[in-house]
């Protein structure tokens, strides 16, 4: 019997062009429905972060009243050489009275060190050319209440008795990156330092400690008439 030849026949595994663009196509829209929901976890996390912070400031300038008749830190105290007074900041002042415990020498020096001190979403957003890569400080202080003059006192800034709603009051708040966008001030106000690079949305601690949150067009940019709301937010008081 003659042999037949055998035909093998070998088995080829692969993709085709259209199955290969097909998983292409579902892998991007996974990842259009996944990469933003992950970032606003994200960003969720780090705006919660920053709440825990401003707590934590709010405490420590608390402690500062406390032990200074009821006086609220100075957001910005200007020099004057007629009385020998140096310049001077909300930060500094809680460095150098020890309210967060680990401070040593002169406060200007080391301030921005603290992380406690700055948001992490406005460290995120502004980045490390922007600012310098040790320097963490970022919030403000509500420059309405408690700015000492060059040709105030010290001993004028506003205590905490003075204050008319706390509750509606602005204390701390994300700060204002300057224009040349290498520091942030170490004050807020309606008159061209609202806070910025928040993504959206800002985070404060009113005056009696709550933590606050809106949207950055939702702060008010003046402080408008006498009682009314923002006047409430930016003053609350009669002194």
């Amino acid at each position: 019997m003659a042999n037949c030849p055998v035909k093998r026949y070998q088995n080829r595994w692969g993709f085709t062009l259209i199955e290969l663009l097909t998983v292409i196509a579902v892998v991007a829209i996974l990842a259009a429905i996944l990469i933003p929901a992950v970032q606003k976890v994200r960003t969720n996390t780090l705006r919660a972060e920053s709440a825990s912070n401003l707590r934590q400031v709010f405490a420590a300038c608390a402690l500062y009243s406390n032990d200074n008749n009821l006086r609220m830190p100075n957001s910005f105290i200007a020099k004057n050489d007629d009385t020998g007074r140096e310049q001077s900041s909300w930060m500094e002042q809680l460095l150098d009275g020890g309210y967060f415990g680990n401070a040593t020498g002169k406060a200007r020096l080391h301030h921005s060190q603290f992380k406690v001190l700055g948001s992490p979403i406005q460290r995120r957003v502004a980045s490390d050319v922007t600012i310098d890569k040790n320097r963490f400080s970022t919030y403000g202080m509500n420059t309405v209440l408690t700015m000492i003059r060059k040709e105030e006192t010290v001993s004028g800034g506003i205590t905490t008795n003075l204050l008319l709603a706390p509750g509606r009051t602005l204390y701390i708040s994300e700060g204002r990156l300057n224009a040349s966008g290498q520091w942030f001030g170490v004050g807020v106000s309606p008159w061209g330092s609202l806070p910025n690079n928040t993504d959206g949305i800002v985070t404060f601690v009113y005056a009696d400690g709550h933590v606050g949150q809106m949207p950055t067009e939702g702060l008010p940019a003046q402080i408008g008439k006498k009682y009314s709301e923002s006047w409430y937010f930016w003053r609350g008081n009669d002194k």
